[in-house]
């Protein structure tokens, strides 16, 4: 433990099992096992409700909602049902926790003020609201609404909210529910990674392209297989496709060059090293889909030394400004990406490598144990301030 820092013992809630890497993104992982690292005792809290209800309510009662509201997202975890089964779980946490020094809620849906006098933080990427308002382009449905007061009812008693993105948080912080709102940076979810000169070497030479991202980026990924068809035979290398199936994937754009994986468990020893190995080799991130494009695997590619092209989004670009030495912006267009390929693929070896350590030098100020000193900061002087 640092000097000056008396956090003993915290413990953190979080929707699904903070003990394993494949929970949102690896968030809670690496969140809860770098305050373990640091000596700090964790009690780590699972709220995810039973699958089958869940399961239930988002089938049939989701479906009957959708009659009424076509396009609502009012799944279970936005539903009163799973607020009360969360409070009983957070009740039972803070008596069986007396000794907690501070309740942290992964999430801006739940945290548990009302049964502690402890302080109590949440951290999350961002708010309901602001998910309609930047990805949706629309006003909540009825439903959606009560969710949203829960969200701004939670910030009001929250002693402090950390957003992971520097645009979220000014979007928080001006709404004016909680008086404490930060930004401390945001994190690469990956393992400590030494950047050395063989790995550029091996990145150079592979010409192959990863691509990252959930079926809701599959938009990006069309285009970047388009692109690569563009290319043509001027295009030597593999197309390395890590989170969408195969049939998911127009068979069009399939070819002896693309390699489809699937998602990847990182919980996995066999799994985490095959994906560790195709970031390493990999001589472009690509990951175009438009308004988001896999903030969290760019991090983590651009750790690993690798150049990315991906879009002009605004969290990126709060982030790392409109001009970028580790890659391109680009609109999710084929023959744009085509362009931009072609320029990155062409590099000589001494240009490669200055793009290749802007990449990880970018990002290593986003490691967990420096993102997690500045919480632990920033937990103390709250603490200190409510004595």
């Amino acid at each position: 433990m640092r000097a000056g820092i008396m956090i003993k013992e915290i413990t953190v809630f979080s929707y699904g099992d903070s003990n394993l890497l494949k929970t949102w993104s690896n968030v809670p992982y690496f969140f809860t096992k770098t305050f373990a690292d640091d000596g700090v005792s964790v009690n780590r809290v699972n709220v995810e409700p039973n699958r089958l209800l869940a399961g239930l309510w988002n089938r049939v009662f989701l479906r009957l909602i959708h009659v009424i509201f076509k396009n609502s997202t009012y799944t279970f975890d936005r539903t009163p049902f799973f607020r009360f089964l969360t409070n009983r779980k957070m009740k039972i946490a803070v008596q069986k926790y007396p000794q907690t020094d501070v309740f942290i809620s992964i999430s801006f849906s739940f945290h548990p003020k009302k049964y502690t006098d402890k302080p109590v933080l949440m951290f999350c990427d961002w708010t309901y609201d602001y998910y309609f308002q930047y990805f949706q382009h629309r006003k909540p449905d009825f439903l959606e609404t009560q969710e949203i007061r829960n969200q701004h009812q939670l910030q009001s008693t929250a002693d402090g909210l950390l957003a992971l993105f520097p645009d979220t948080c000014k979007y928080i912080s001006d709404q004016g529910y909680c008086k404490n709102v930060f930004y401390l940076g945001n994190v690469i979810n990956s393992e400590t990674f030494n950047a050395t000169n063989e790995t550029v070497m091996e990145k150079f030479n592979s010409n192959d392209i990863v691509f990252i991202g959930a079926d809701k980026y599959l938009p990006g990924l069309i285009t970047l297989l388009q692109a690569v068809q563009i290319l043509g035979t001027a295009f030597k290398g593999r197309v390395q496709i890590i989170g969408i199936n195969k049939d998911k994937i127009p068979s069009s754009l399939l070819s002896d060059k693309t390699r489809v994986y699937g998602y990847l468990d990182k919980s996995s020893v066999s799994e985490r090293n095959r994906y560790y190995d195709i970031v390493n080799k990999a001589k472009v991130f690509v990951n175009t889909n438009p308004r988001w494009s896999s903030f969290s695997a760019s991090l983590e590619s651009m750790y690993h030394m690798t150049p990315i092209i991906t879009t002009h989004y605004r969290s990126f670009i709060e982030t790392f400004g409109e001009n970028i030495k580790f890659g391109y912006y680009s609109e999710n267009d084929p023959t744009e990406v085509s362009i931009l390929l072609r320029r990155i693929l062409n590099l000589n070896l001494t240009e490669y490598k200055k793009m290749s350590l802007a990449a990880h030098d970018a990002v290593t100020s986003f490691t967990w144990p420096v993102y997690i000193d500045k919480l632990e900061n920033k937990i103390q002087s709250i603490i200190d301030k409510g004595k």
